[in-house]
């Protein structure tokens, strides 16, 4: 049995009322977003229900608004954001896998720690490892370093979007950019002021500057110019100099990322311009069914939110 529309507030429009900042991830078979204060997610079950909860946010930045300064607190929201989404992925697969329809451990403790380590060892060696190694190789030993990281940074862009055109091939992983695509509708119904309805939702286009995907491609760029300052040791320690340079690198892209959407400039228009284009590999245009899923998500993370009891009570969703 479907959830039907929410009939409190979060299903009307926010016109004449500050919109919050609501960033978000797709998952399997569902949708999580973040708010200030909450995160909430929904999942559609193999039964065909909406499984939706939301959690009071434990934010470092809010704990400890010191941190909270330019370039340092891209880095904590970077990593709270690759711990939550990891958390709001499994607990995903183990609603949308489960064929018992039963909240359990379709997969193990040890196997998510396992997969998380992999894919950490995987992303490393082809974004770092390799084309730190390729490059002097291919461009000769006394090539200028400039010329190195040109060729790194050129191999980094050039294997996402490889790793993207290749990852499109899976029927799942469409299904997953067709909710990428339904996160993104449903924050711009909500930051145009428009209702929280599904008719509504895809009305909307699948892009957003606060993506992901722009914020990977970014940092991608960035590590061309930062990693020219860093000369050319031995191979290791380029590789180990690269992975340390990671924090700055992202703290610069979100800066850029979070100037650009508060003050819109044609002078930052080619920074971003390639990740909006890029977009249309990590979204697809969704079904009803997958809009009712994000919407779900969002309806219940607006509640939490609005909510005085919200930083200490859980507000589960239908199943």
């Amino acid at each position: 049995m479907k959830d039907e529309p929410s009939a409190h507030p979060c299903g009307e429009t926010y016109s004449g009322r500050e919109t919050p900042r609501i960033g978000g991830q797709a998952l399997i078979e569902g949708v999580m977003f973040r708010g200030s204060r909450c995160w909430s997610l929904a999942v559609r079950r193999p039964d065909g229900s909406i499984h939706s909860q939301a959690e009071a946010l434990r934010s470092f930045l809010v704990r400890h608004p010191s941190w909270d300064r330019p370039l340092v607190r891209g880095v904590f929201v970077l990593v709270e954001s690759l711990v939550l989404g990891w958390r709001a992925l499994s607990i995903s697969a183990d609603l949308a896998l489960d064929e018992e329809g039963k909240e359990g451990s379709a997969l193990g403790t040890l196997q998510k720690a396992a997969s998380f380590l992999l894919a950490v060892a995987i992303a490393v060696g082809v974004f770092v490892a390799l084309p730190t190694w390729l490059a002097p190789r291919i461009l000769g030993p006394g090539s200028p370093a400039w010329a190195w990281n040109l060729l790194e940074g050129g191999m980094r862009v050039a294997f996402f979007v490889l790793y993207l055109l290749l990852v499109s091939l899976s029927r799942d992983m469409r299904r997953v950019f067709q909710y990428h695509g339904a996160e993104h509708q449903s924050i711009h119904l909500l930051e145009h002021g428009y209702p929280l309805e599904p008719e509504f939702a895809l009305r909307e286009g699948t892009d957003h500057l606060r993506c992901g995907t722009s914020f990977v491609l970014l940092v991608l760029v960035f590590t061309v110019v930062v990693y020219s300052l860093l000369g050319r040791p031995d191979l290791w320690i380029r590789i180990l100099e690269r992975v340390a340079a990671i924090p700055l690198i992202a703290g610069i892209s979100y800066e850029i990322m979070r100037y650009a959407e508060r003050n819109p400039s044609p002078w930052l228009a080619p920074l971003v311009a390639p990740g909006l284009a890029l977009q249309r590999l990590t979204t697809r245009r969704p079904e009803r069914e997958q809009a009712e899923v994000a919407l779900a998500a969002l309806k219940v993370l607006l509640e939490r939110e609005s909510s005085p009891q919200g930083e200490s009570d859980d507000l589960p969703g239908k199943a």
